[in-house]
């Protein structure tokens, strides 16, 4: 379906990624205010199903597939794809030019990055990555979208694998490398220009999207079938959650919410927070791309070791 001529385009993308927002308003759902927090979602959309994210990965129940490996990501180093910023009053939303392709084992079709944006808490010390691993969660969360076959958003909806999201955990850490630092702190000189919500900017691309993953190990994830995050929760995603986060400096952690407001004046309240709790897992499978360590091997070897030190023990008091 072709979008009317006169509605602009970052636009016409944020309203397409809100999934269903045709018929969900935007006032409908929210992060913090009691009628329309997470609690309330679930008479909207799909966010009463059953196959719903994020979720607590738990590493001992996933499944280890040998035929995953390496993600393949096409034109991710080129510092001209990032087009527009823009803060939503939910998240701060980056607009992509097209040519970023992601593929892979495990990946039905090609898909087209669409968009990036972040879910985060409040600074280093309040955490607010949407997933976890094994109870454990991050100070953030980046998450790219791509549409099958560089389907529409729209079109995507209905197709059970039409978006596939990488999600990348975001922590601060002092041993961040000199590169990853400098394209972090560029990144986040934009988040001032888009303070409000509905504040927009084009930017003027000095970094790329591989310069903001960093040294992150693309063929070490998790892999399984999702949801959107928002309303309507659509069932629709394959997420690839890899497990070695991004390190930046703090203070690109507490930038976020300290220079971003969930409304139109910089004196209400500020942008954090915005994350959905955990769903049930339910008996669906998780997927791991790397050899896993098994809890019964664990306890082996924590039994084997003391045995081992007794018998040593005992040949010492042998005579020679």
């Amino acid at each position: 379906m072709m979008a009317p001529v006169w509605l602009p385009k970052t636009l016409l993308l944020v309203v397409l990624l809100s999934a269903e927002s045709y018929t969900i308003p935007e006032d409908a759902w929210c992060y913090s205010e009691p009628r329309c927090a997470p609690n309330t979602w679930l008479s909207l959309g799909h966010c009463n199903g059953k196959r719903q994210s994020p979720i607590d990965i738990i590493s001992g129940k996933a499944t280890y597939n040998s035929s995953l490996g390496a993600v393949n990501l096409t034109g991710y180093g080129d510092r001209e794809k990032l087009l527009e910023i823009k803060n939503t009053g939910k998240t701060v939303d980056i607009e992509l030019a097209s040519g970023l392709l992601l593929s892979g084992p495990g990946f039905p079709a090609p898909y087209t990055a669409k968009a990036f944006h972040f879910h985060w808490g409040n600074g280093v010390s309040r955490p607010g990555s949407e997933h976890y691993i094994n109870g454990k969660r991050y100070a953030m969360e980046l998450h790219i979208v791509h549409t099958k076959n560089n389907l529409s958003i729209s079109h995507a909806l209905k197709d059970p694998e039409g978006i596939a999201v990488l999600g990348f955990f975001v922590e601060g850490s002092k041993n961040v490398t000199a590169k990853t630092a400098e394209a972090w702190e560029e990144f986040i000189k934009n988040l001032e220009k888009v303070s409000v919500k509905g504040k927009e900017e084009e930017l003027e691309s000095t970094v790329s999207l591989l310069d903001l993953l960093g040294s992150t190990d693309l063929a070490s994830y998790y892999r399984y079938l999702g949801s959107l995050t928002t309303p309507g929760c659509n069932e629709v995603v394959i997420w690839t959650i890899f497990t070695d986060p991004i390190l930046v400096p703090p203070k690109v952690v507490e930038a976020f919410p300290s220079e971003l407001y969930s409304t139109e004046s910089s004196n209400g309240p500020q942008l954090e927070n915005n994350n959905r709790p955990l769903q049930k897992n339910g008996d669906r499978k998780v997927e791991a791309s790397f050899k896993l360590h098994s809890a019964a091997s664990l306890v082996s070897q924590s039994a084997t070791f003391p045995l081992f030190l007794f018998i040593l023990t005992l040949m010492s008091f042998l005579p020679a």
